[in-house]
């Protein structure tokens, strides 16, 4: 592909415009909102208020305001946001069991002994340490198409006023 001075940039999308590197101003938005890509059946929790933390091998480095939810197959489309609370630093399943509870994390809980649960946990969320994103509340909004490719996990994106 060409480049210099006589060759067009390509234009950002217009409600969308992210990058991986975080936070960063152009022109006059400052990017301060993220996309996370959550399952249907977690959003589902999250929306109902069963799941009250976010779970993430790796964090926003700088706070951000919302948290866009982009579901992902079958439903492939931007269906609310969350506000994040406390990011909290990376923990084993055993740590996170003990401050938050299954049911925080999960969004349900789970029978058995301290250990059935741990290991189920464990089973569900596999054995790395990951960061737990507290959600202070969550709104759902009328699904949307995301006109970039969705992060594999997270990702920055420009503040917007069209989706919400």
């Amino acid at each position: 592909m060409p480049s210099g001075p006589g060759t067009k940039a390509k234009p950002r999308p217009d409600w969308l415009a992210c990058r991986e590197a975080g936070p960063r101003a152009f022109g006059r938005k400052i990017m301060t909102d993220a996309i996370f890509s959550i399952k249907h059946r977690y959003a589902e929790r999250i929306y109902s208020g069963h799941k009250c933390v976010e779970l993430r091998r790796t964090a926003p480095k700088t706070p951000i305001e919302r948290a866009w939810i982009y579901e992902t197959a079958p439903v492939k489309k931007v269906t609310g946001w969350f506000e994040p609370g406390l990011i909290y630093p990376a923990m084993d399943c055993e740590a996170l069991l003990e401050s938050f509870g299954e049911e925080k994390c999960l969004g349900m809980q789970i029978a058995g002994t301290k250990e059935e649960r741990l290991l189920a946990m464990i089973e569900a969320l596999g054995d790395k340490p990951l960061h737990a994103i507290s959600i202070k509340r969550a709104q759902r909004i009328r699904p949307v198409e995301l006109r970039i490719r969705p992060p594999q996990s997270w990702m920055y994106c420009m503040k917007t006023e069209k989706l919400g």
